[in-house]
């Protein structure tokens, strides 16, 4: 098995160092470096419905805004890599059904994300008006606020006293959006991209782990659709 993974990974290796001898010597020549900072709504599903202890609940996550900062670097005159940071907020619901009484708590949840970009530009480097499609991994937290994992302890998240930790998990981002040159160091930008992750269950077990076993029954995948707008600063 480990003959295996060694082979495996000494593949994956050998890619990656075929795609940066390739890659390099255009980055060298074509680096247009830029940062750019951008303001956006965060527009988040992941809806989940589930009984337990003989109440229904429903758990969601709110709308929220969401702050990013991007470093981009031209490959080529069309392949841009960037990497960046982006930190919102995006409550979680608790909606709870017991017998027809129907309430509904809110935990505050900070959620920061990094990110790796690469961008498909249609237009060179060269052009105002720049349309893209992009892809990229990365990895994003959930992090209640001591405010929720206080309210989560006392017995209002799942009506049993809850201690909540961070969820953090890979993403995967899809999405496309212009940037356009507007004098020789400034821009502006727009994106639009689905960030998808797995739904956060905050450190629970999805089942029970035996009697009186503290768990959290959602899965699958969250979509979180980001909408933002910046300004571009270039360097050159």
């Amino acid at each position: 098995m480990k003959t295996v993974r060694t082979k495996r990974f000494s593949g994956w290796l050998s890619c990656a160092l075929l795609v940066a001898a390739a890659v390099v010597p255009n980055a060298l020549a074509h680096p247009n470096p830029r940062i750019t900072v951008l303001f956006g709504g965060s527009f988040i599903s992941g809806e989940r419905a589930f009984d337990l202890n003989g109440d229904s609940f429903v758990s969601q996550f709110l709308n929220g805004g969401k702050l990013r900062l991007r470093g981009s670097l031209d490959l080529s005159s069309h392949w841009t890599l960037e990497g960046d940071y982006s930190f919102g907020r995006n409550d979680q619901r608790i909606t709870q059904d017991s017998g027809g009484i129907i309430e509904q708590r809110d935990f505050k949840v900070n959620v920061g994300q990094v990110q790796l970009n690469f961008v498909r530009f249609f237009t060179d480097n060269e052009s105002r008006i720049r349309p893209f499609f992009t892809v990229g991994l990365g990895a994003v937290r959930f992090n209640p606020t001591d405010e929720a994992k206080l309210a989560a302890l006392s017995g209002d998240f799942l009506a049993d006293p809850t201690q909540l930790t961070s969820s953090i998990d890979l993403s995967l981002a899809v999405g496309g959006g212009l940037e356009a040159r507007l004098n020789r160091w400034l821009g502006l930008r727009f994106d639009f991209k689905d960030y998808m992750s797995p739904i956060p269950r905050f450190g629970l077990d999805e089942t029970s782990s035996g009697p009186g076993g503290i768990f959290f029954p959602v899965s699958g995948i969250l979509h979180n659709v980001e909408a933002a707008a910046g300004i571009v600063f270039y360097f050159f």
